[in-house]
């Protein structure tokens, strides 16, 4: 699958940038007090939008979103996000998905290791990983007790309420396409449906509407990693217990999530006890994390990626049968699956193929940039617009709900956005140019 073509020029890379690096400021709220539903952070925080939809830090988009902060000189809102979420875990335990009240009963993928990680690499900034380390410890505590399968392998989950489930049910109804369902009726739909927005990739077609059956390759594999960083910030039996669990839970992802025969790292339904027939991008994760082996990597790079690359860029499902209305599926190309790819195919060394996907992805942003003037949540691997699969009701949520402002109409045209879309056309530039070098090394 070749480079789109002529597709963007330096002008138009150096545009997107101004445009990112002047726009900062307009994403920081603060709110160091609760408030109705927000949470209170300690220090400022960056939100994904600069206006209308997601008013709130979002937890694994913090970690896409301090890759464009640390490369376009901002490293104080990298590190006050970063703190921000180290609060969190020590008011709550684990962080949720975003500091809202409603959030509170379910996190998202587990990237605070990996940011600590990056930030630290990035300011040298050594008390904050100090800091971080008993934050790191209790929410890994949390993976590995509340969401914890009997393989061994963590999963992803909730823990709400009978109560917060009848609350959420309305704001997933039209999006799962029941606009007239009663909520006391679909209590367990519910459950399994705040579930897969756990994950970060609601709503797809991984699970089949029942996310809590598998135990998540990429989960898994960014478990793994922190586990290992784990092992690389303290000392002593604690090193060594670290170790142990890093150990422990690459053989379990090995013999679970690994299928030789296909070549790729596929979910593991631990309920029905078979792997997953679906190929997605989370595949690439266990090379991004550095846990898979060289004949792994290979492997992945031969079966999975033909499957998922397309015109400009990675599809975060491989294309089903019959088109799907999911927003986390074809040919919908999110700026994080494009980073988690691209910079994975780099510690592999894969080099020709990492520039590939990192190119597409630029080609898309400086496509839509030009046609629009602004930056999008996600882009069309087909044609690179911003033109994608969206679901009805996407952006409803409890407050639009109570003031009357949710708008379950269906969309072709996702919200505009700064946060991972910036951040990963930040490291993409940085990446193909030959700038410093990733925080997570080329594996030898």
């Amino acid at each position: 699958m070749t480079a789109p073509t002529a597709s963007f020029a330096s002008a138009s890379i150096a545009d997107v940038t101004t445009f990112i690096t002047t726009h900062w400021d307009d994403t920081v709220r603060s709110c160091p007090k609760d408030e109705g539903t927000l949470i209170g952070l300690p220090h400022p925080y960056t939100i994904p939008c600069r206006k209308d939809a997601f008013q709130e830090l979002y937890y694994w988009d913090t970690y896409f979103t301090a890759l464009g902060l640390l490369g376009t000189g901002r490293p104080d809102l990298a590190v006050a996000n970063t703190r921000n979420l180290l609060s969190l875990v020590a008011r709550l335990g684990f962080v949720p998905n975003g500091n809202r009240t409603y959030y509170t009963s379910r996190s998202q993928p587990p990237y605070l290791g990996p940011l600590v990680g990056l930030v630290a690499d990035a300011t040298g900034d050594t008390t904050l990983i100090r800091d971080a380390v008993p934050m790191l410890k209790l929410e890994h505590a949390f993976w590995t007790t509340r969401r914890m399968t009997s393989t061994g392998l963590s999963h992803h989950g909730n823990h709400a309420t009978h109560e917060e489930l009848i609350e959420f049910f309305p704001t997933v109804q039209h999006r799962l396409g029941l606009p007239d369902a009663k909520a006391e009726d679909n209590v367990d739909l519910a459950s399994r449906t705040m579930a897969e927005c756990e994950t970060g990739w609601d709503l797809n077609s991984r699970y089949d509407k029942h996310c809590a059956n598998f135990c998540q390759a990429d989960l898994n594999s960014t478990l793994w990693l922190l586990e290992t960083l784990l092992t690389r910030w303290t000392e002593g039996a604690d090193r060594s217990h670290w170790q142990a669990c890093a150990d422990k839970r690459r053989d379990l992802i090995n013999t679970y999530c690994w299928d030789a025969e296909r070549g790729g790292f596929f979910d593991y339904d631990h309920v029905n006890q078979r792997r997953s027939t679906v190929v997605s991008a989370a595949t690439f994760q266990p090379l991004w994390a550095g846990l898979a082996t060289p004949e792994q990597a290979a492997a992945v790079v031969k079966n999975m990626l033909p499957k998922l690359e397309f015109a400009f860029g990675v599809s975060s499902v491989a294309p089903g049968a019959k088109p799907s209305p999911y927003q986390w599926d074809h040919p919908n190309g999110w700026p994080c699956i494009q980073h988690l790819v691209y910079r994975g195919l780099e510690r592999y060394g894969y080099q020709a193929e990492a520039r590939r996907i990192a190119e597409k992805y630029i080609a898309s942003v400086c496509r839509a940039f030009a046609a629009t003037g602004d930056l999008w949540e996600k882009y069309n691997v087909l044609d690179g617009s911003h033109h994608t699969v969206g679901e009805a009701g996407y952006l409803i949520n409890p407050v639009n709900l109570v003031t009357g402002e949710a708008d379950a109409s269906a969309t072709e045209v996702p919200p505009s956005m700064m946060g991972w879309t910036a951040g990963v056309f930040v490291d993409a530039v940085g990446f193909l140019a030959n700038q410093s070098p990733y925080w997570l090394a080329p594996l030898k």
